[in-house]
C-alpha cells in the first residue's frame, strides 16, 4: 500500500525525474522549447530503423537535428533523456495517472498555459473512455466484429487515444489530430510507446477540411513512426475532408467523437457512431 500511495504523490507532483532534470540540464545553454522539440525529433528518428541499412529512414533530419549541439557535451544528454523516459513510462505504466511523461514535461516547463494548452488529466481522459467502452453501441459493434474508429480532434500528448486503447483494447484504428506540431510528436511517441498500432497523428486545423501540415504513421510492421508528408497519402487526411461531406458514406468502421468536430456532422450510416460530446 505504501508503495502505491508514493506511486500515486509521484504522478501527482511536477515532473522531477531524471527524464526532467536532463532536458533541463541542456536547457541551461539552450532554448528549452527548442531542447525539447528536437529531443521529440530524434526520438522519432531513433523509433524508425531501416533493416536493411540498420540506420534510422530519417538518419538525415537526426544529424541535422543533433548538429547545433555538436560543440556542447550537453549533446549527451539526450540519449540518457531517451533511456529515462522509457524507464519512466515503464514504471508507471499500471499507474492510476497514466504514464504521459512527454506531456507532464511539456506542460509544467514549456506551455505554462501557452495557447490555452492544458490536458485533460488522466484520470478524467479514463473515465471518459469507460463511459465510451460501456455504450451500448459499442456492445452491438463488438458483436459484428468491426473495427473502431476512434478520433481526437485535438489530442493535445494523446491521453484521450491512450487511455480509450487501455480501457477498449486493441484492434482498432486510433486517430488524433492538433494544430500544434510539437503535440502532434508527444502523441506520436505515446503511441507508439505504448504499443497503441493502426493509429496516426496529423498536424491540422481539424476544423478546416483542407489543411494539413504532415501526418505520422504508428506502425508495428515495419516498426516504426513514418512521415506522410503528402496528404493524399494520409488516411486521416482523406477521413477528415471527407467527415465535411455529409452526403459522404464511409461503411468500413464506426466512428467515436471524443470532442465537437466536423465528423460529429456526418449524415450516419448504417455502422453506429457515438458523439461522446
Amino acid at each position: 500500500m505504501a508503495s502505491k500511495q508514493r506511486a500515486r504523490n509521484a504522478s501527482l507532483a511536477p515532473s522531477k525525474g531524471k527524464f526532467a532534470e536532463s532536458l533541463l540540464t541542456v536547457s541551461n545553454r539552450f532554448s528549452i522549447f527548442t531542447v525539447f522539440d528536437d529531443f521529440l525529433t530524434m526520438s522519432m528518428a531513433v523509433c524508425t530503423q531501416s533493416l536493411n541499412t540498420k540506420k534510422s529512414w530519417y538518419e538525415d533530419e537526426y544529424m541535422t537535428t543533433i548538429d547545433k549541439y555538436k560543440d556542447s557535451e550537453l549533446r549527451f544528454e539526450f540519449p540518457k533523456a531517451f533511456a529515462y523516459m522509457i524507464t519512466e513510462m515503464e514504471e508507471r505504466f499500471d499507474d492510476s495517472f497514466g504514464n504521459d511523461v512527454l506531456g507532464e514535461f511539456f506542460e509544467q516547463h514549456i506551455s505554462n498555459g501557452r495557447n490555452g494548452q492544458f490536458f485533460t488529466p488522466y484520470p478524467v481522459c479514463r473515465f471518459m473512455a469507460s463511459i465510451t467502452a460501456t455504450d451500448r453501441k459499442l456492445e452491438e459493434n463488438a458483436i459484428k466484429e468491426r473495427p473502431l474508429r476512434i478520433l481526437d480532434p485535438s489530442c493535445g500528448s494523446g491521453r484521450m487515444l491512450l487511455a480509450t486503447h487501455r480501457t477498449i483494447g486493441p484492434g482498432d484504428e486510433y486517430y488524433g489530430i492538433d494544430i500544434d506540431r510539437t503535440c502532434v510528436k508527444m502523441t506520436a511517441l505515446n503511441l507508439f510507446f505504448n504499443g497503441v498500432w493502426n493509429s496516426e497523428v496529423m498536424c491540422a486545423n481539424a476544423l478546416s477540411p483542407n489543411d494539413f501540415v504532415i501526418a505520422y504513421r504508428i506502425s508495428s510492421l515495419p516498426l516504426g513512426i513514418f512521415k506522410i508528408e503528402e496528404k493524399e497519402k494520409s488516411r486521416l487526411w482523406d477521413l477528415n475532408i471527407n467527415s465535411f461531406n455529409r452526403e459522404e458514406k464511409k461503411k468500413s468502421s464506426d466512428t467515436i467523437i471524443l470532442a465537437p468536430t466536423p465528423f460529429s456532422e456526418r449524415k450516419k450510416d448504417k455502422a453506429p457512431q457515438l458523439d461522446l460530446f
